[in-house]
């Protein structure tokens, strides 16, 4: 039997390249489940992780995923790069300019 992924924020923001505290926020504005291990240590499920990258396009590993913004010609690996992961988590950050 394996053990289930389960990232802290720590871990998740090294792997994203961001900020501790921007994990924090996706996961209080309710954009990344998680949950309290021992009622005060805060745990993010390896499979709530790759939901959120496929939704934001950072992954290519998504199950039924539409690549429709991509071109016959693009190297695959270059959808799963971190740049990518990072341009979609900063896009994330900045408040929207539609009214």
């Amino acid at each position: 039997m394996t053990r289930p992924v389960v990232f802290t924020p720590a871990t998740l923001a090294k792997r994203w390249e961001c900020s501790e505290q921007h994990v924090r926020n996706l996961i209080n504005k309710g954009e990344l489940p998680s949950f309290r291990l021992g009622g005060k240590l805060l745990r993010i499920r390896g499979e709530d992780v790759e939901a959120f990258e496929c939704q934001n396009g950072a992954s290519q590993d998504c199950g039924g995923n539409s690549r429709s913004h991509s071109t016959a010609t693009e190297d695959a690996t270059a959808i799963h790069s971190t740049p990518m992961i990072r341009a979609k988590l900063n896009a994330l950050r900045q408040p929207s300019m539609r009214s």
